[in-house]
């Protein structure tokens, strides 16, 4: 009989970011980059679904669970013996679980000691398979997205266990070819990449990229980054904003960006002007450059 290996459970608090009343906001689709799944997770596997549990462990657990076949482990800690069949505990309910061990289904499943019950599974059975990569790369095939998960474990090196993330809005020219909705947020890690990809976008055509730049670079500070933002402190990109009176106004959030990026850095720039009075009633671009 082969042994299972079950791993225990740890419960831990997870603080949102934000709080109070918020106003309504249109539907945002938020994937996860593979990138951030596999570097933020403490195991990789490729395997399937074998049992399902839904009754308590007698005198242990009360929490479902499930056992996996593993095929292939892609990531694992290094003090850690690995084995065939792996017990994990999940979050009711257990209907999607068990969807995956009716029809056997190969899956990519990512597991973290943040949040042990609470398994990534990424479905790779051929036609269902979606997955973004962090520069917004969508992948259709399995192979690609094993090997792909491959080389960015590979590239990872063996002590980094965390790395912080950041949303990046998903252009609408690769939505256009996703299964997701009209707005889209990528969550991508901040690695040398992500630092290339902010300076990139500081010399975009696009207003909202030129701002999303300048809040992305906050996580780089560096003596050509400062110089960068420096710059942008004259932008000439805004947005336009209507108040209950009906007056509007230009807002040049990329020089605020900027600004605010620069000063959290320490350093002392002079504030620039950020809003003015904006005499057209009838621009039809509605908003900035």
């Amino acid at each position: 009989m082969r042994r299972i290996c079950r791993i225990s459970v740890v419960v831990l608090g997870i603080a949102l970011i934000g709080g109070g009343d918020a106003p309504a906001q249109p539907l945002v689709d938020t994937p996860e980059s593979l990138e951030s799944l596999v570097v933020n997770a403490d195991r990789v596997w490729i395997a399937k679904i074998v049992d399902v549990r839904d009754e308590p462990i007698p005198g242990g657990s009360k929490m479902p669970g499930i056992t996996i076949a593993v095929e292939e482990t892609l990531k694992y800690p290094l003090y850690e013996q690995r084995h065939e069949r792996m017990g994990l505990f999940v979050e009711p309910p257990t209907a999607r679980y068990k969807a995956f061990e009716k029809h056997s289904s190969r899956l990519l499943i990512t597991h973290s000691d943040c949040c042990q019950s609470s398994p990534k599974l990424i479905d790779l059975t051929a036609g269902k398979v979606e997955l973004f990569l962090a520069d917004f790369t969508v992948l259709h095939e399995p192979d690609a997205v094993v090997r792909a998960a491959k080389e960015i474990i590979r590239h990872t090196p063996t002590h980094v266990r965390q790395l912080q993330t950041v949303r990046l809005v998903i252009p609408p020219n690769v939505l256009v070819d996703t299964q997701l909705g009209p707005y889209g947020q990528l969550i991508v890690p901040v690695d040398e990449r992500l630092e290339q990809r902010a300076i990139g976008f500081l010399t975009s055509e696009s207003y909202s990229r030129r701002s999303e730049g300048a809040k992305i670079l906050r996580y780089f500070k560096s003596d050509a980054n400062i110089d960068r933002l420096r710059t942008l402190l004259g932008d000439a990109g805004y947005s336009q904003q209507r108040a209950g009176d009906g007056n509007r106004s230009k807002y040049d959030g990329v020089r605020n960006d900027a600004y605010q990026t620069l000063r959290a850095w320490g350093i002392e720039v002079e504030r620039p002007v950020i809003a003015k009075p904006d005499d057209r009633h009838d621009d039809p671009r509605n908003g900035g450059p």
